[in-house]
């Protein structure tokens, strides 16, 4: 069983690692289909001001406020070995996954950002492959010596 620690170890550590950057992988596919390079400029201009206005205060500004908690979890997960970077991780991912599902809910906003739909669907897939690696951290945790 000895031997067999630090494999287990060095495979926790990998997965926690790949995790860590799937889940920014995640937010940065979330942030590319709200790039404005590939908008719908003639329905962003059939919007009226409180169409923009509410755009900007419900998808960008959230987007933009949980990228430095989310750029420190990612930067946590990736250089801390403790069980509350995974926690937090976790946390992150279930967060970004409900923020991508929430903006495919914005009708009047997938008309002006039509890319944001398939972006928020890789987002969502991508965020998948992140729980299935924190899912081999939870299983590799730590071992109970005899």
């Amino acid at each position: 069983m000895q031997a067999r620690t630090p494999t287990l170890a060095a495979f926790r550590r990998a997965s926690q690692r790949t995790a860590a950057s799937l889940v920014a992988a995640a937010w940065a596919t979330l942030g590319y289909g709200l790039l404005p390079f590939a908008s719908n400029m003639q329905a962003w201009g059939e919007l009226e001001a409180g169409g923009r206005l509410t755009a900007n205060l419900t998808i960008y500004l959230p987007y933009f406020a949980l990228t430095p908690p989310v750029s420190v979890a990612v930067a946590l997960g990736l250089c801390w070995r403790h069980s509350l970077a995974s926690a937090l991780l976790t946390l992150t991912a279930i967060t970004i996954a409900g923020f991508a599902y929430w903006t495919t809910l914005q009708d009047f906003f997938l008309e002006a950002q039509p890319q944001l739909r398939t972006s928020a669907v890789w987002c969502i897939a991508v965020d998948i492959a992140a729980f299935l690696a924190l899912f081999a951290v939870w299983l590799t945790g730590p071992q109970k010596q005899p």
